[in-house]
């Protein structure tokens, strides 16, 4: 019976590739701790803000899967078959489940650009609409204050004309009323 047989198979393959090797390789010894190599790279706070280091940082995650291939690739190591096919299959369940996912993010992602496509032609319709109805107002406004000076100009003529009818009439009964006595 298998002793990991309670774990998932993530927790297995970390645990895997978490492990040492059972016997050190020759070139291991030459080798220099990495950690004081200096490498030249910027200060962490100008990491923080690169868009390149941050999606590097992402795929961090899959550091110990690639460790742990690159150890099942290595000549030196002997490992059952077993084992080996049993983390191959694995791999290739979490592979292909990555890129379905990947699919379904890349789906999804032209969907919501379609979308957003569709959203700036609405609005630059609305903005358009928008300019014609103000342009429109504009002129009915100017259409309504010409045709208010019209009505004044109108009502102005008519009481003059008003006025001098009933001036004429006025002067007519003063002068036709002797006339008639």
């Amino acid at each position: 019976m298998n002793p990991n047989a309670g774990q998932s198979a993530v927790d297995r393959l970390i645990a895997l590739a978490q492990e040492k090797p059972a016997r050190p390789s020759a070139a291991s010894d030459e080798l220099t701790d990495l950690e004081t190599v200096p490498l030249g790279l910027p200060s962490p706070r100008e990491l923080e803000h690169n868009p390149m280091w941050k999606a590097l940082l992402q795929l961090r995650v899959f550091l110990p899967y690639v460790a742990r291939l690159l150890e099942m690739s290595s000549p030196s190591q002997q490992q059952s078959t077993a084992l080996s096919t049993e983390v191959r299959s694995e791999m290739r369940q979490s592979v292909g489940a990555l890129e379905s996912s990947h699919r379904d993010l890349r789906l999804a992602v032209q969907d919501q650009t379609v979308e957003i496509k569709r959203i700036e032609e609405t609005a630059t319709r609305t903005r358009e609409a928008t300019e014609r109805n103000a342009l429109e107002v504009t002129e009915l406004a100017e259409d309504v204050r010409s045709m208010r000076s019209l009505v004044k100009t109108a009502l102005v003529i008519l009481v003059l004309l008003f006025l001098s009818v009933i001036g004429t009439v006025i002067f007519l009964l003063f002068k036709v009323r002797p006339l008639l006595h």
